[in-house]
């Protein structure tokens, strides 16, 4: 029987992932799943599914430690800049690997924010990072966002004590997908998105950093989902690269920054530049938002593809499932 602990399964990226496991029914397969809100351990706890529902939260570190040392394989994908529940996580993973002698599996979820380039919006960048070129990775700060939890990741990698493997998507979009979206267990709206047309109608302008022109990465999000499924089969049959080489870029496409404003500002108000005392009024860690929106970051999910990933939503699907959203807000 494998052992496979979900943190962070039921928010917007992680719901289609964990949906795609239960989905699964793998009789050699126990899966837990980390939750933190009652309302939802109760509806999935409520569902006619084998999955085992923990109350608590990433930052419980004795219980993610005790939850993790009883794991085969852990997906992270609660908040990709919380080193103190990484460290939990990797702890957990060493004590699994001293008491068996077996390294477990570490699949954890970061961001293309790791390659932002301080645009501020004002240009757009021909730079596009290939997760093939490692050496180009390496070269990232460790000050830029979120280098600062998946370097110690890789180091665990590297010590010998757990294989890593870290998916970097892009922005993400579209409707999650699955038994946790139909049974409305999971977040059904992307946090960045939900905070751009908020902001927006409260302060009758749709918001912009600089001139918008920097460019994002892009990927739908059970297409993300669809990664995730592939990278873990091929973990099972020792088909994947980890630890150094274990990154994988999850995108289909850029899309310049103003782009998202127009769709926006058609209901919202014309844009006007957001203001850093207005990131702080409006948003927790306004800083790293400000970099999100203004920063560029292309990249190249050659490894993926590799294994098979083949996405087919682009630009036009990012745009049409923005333009919904926003036509459906309540004002």
């Amino acid at each position: 029987m494998k052992n496979i602990l979900f943190i962070g399964g039921t928010g917007y990226i992680g719901g289609p992932i964990l949906s795609r496991f239960i989905e699964r029914n793998d009789p050699d397969v126990s899966i837990t799943a980390l939750v933190r809100s009652p309302e939802k351990a109760k509806k999935l706890e409520s569902l006619d599914v084998r999955v085992n529902v923990v109350m608590g939260t990433h930052n419980d570190a004795p219980l993610v430690e005790r939850l993790v040392t009883d794991a085969d394989v852990v997906f992270s994908m609660a908040d990709c800049d919380d080193l103190q529940a990484v460290e939990s996580i990797l702890r957990g993973h060493k004590k699994r690997f001293m008491a068996t002698g077996v390294k477990p599996v570490l699949i954890h979820m970061s961001g293309t924010g790791c390659l932002g380039d301080d645009a501020q919006g004002m240009f757009a960048s021909d730079t596009v990072y290939s997760d093939l070129d490692i050496p180009a990775i390496e070269a990232l700060p460790a000050t830029q966002s979120h280098r600062h939890v998946d370097l110690p990741i890789v180091a665990a990698d590297a010590e010998g004590y757990v294989d890593s493997y870290i998916v970097i998507p892009g922005v993400v979009y579209g409707t999650p997908r699955g038994i946790l979206a139909d049974a409305g267990i999971q977040n059904a709206i992307n946090f960045a998105w939900a905070g751009l047309i908020r902001i927006a109608f409260k302060r009758g302008a749709a918001g912009i950093v600089g001139e918008g022109r920097n460019l994002l990465a892009h990927v739908d999000v059970t297409e993300v989902a669809d990664l995730v499924a592939l990278l873990y089969d091929a973990v099972q049959v020792g088909r994947a690269a980890h630890g150094r080489e274990g990154y994988y870029f999850a995108d289909n496409g850029a899309i310049e920054f103003a782009r998202i404003v127009e769709v926006i500002e058609a209901r919202a108000g014309a844009r006007r530049v957001l203001t850093q005392a207005e990131l702080d009024e409006y948003f927790p860690g306004a800083v790293s938002f400000h970099r999100f929106l203004g920063d560029n970051g292309r990249s190249d999910s050659a490894r993926g593809r590799a294994l098979g990933w083949a996405p087919v939503k682009g630009t036009q699907d990012l745009l049409t499932a923005l333009r919904s959203e926003v036509d459906s807000w309540q004002v």
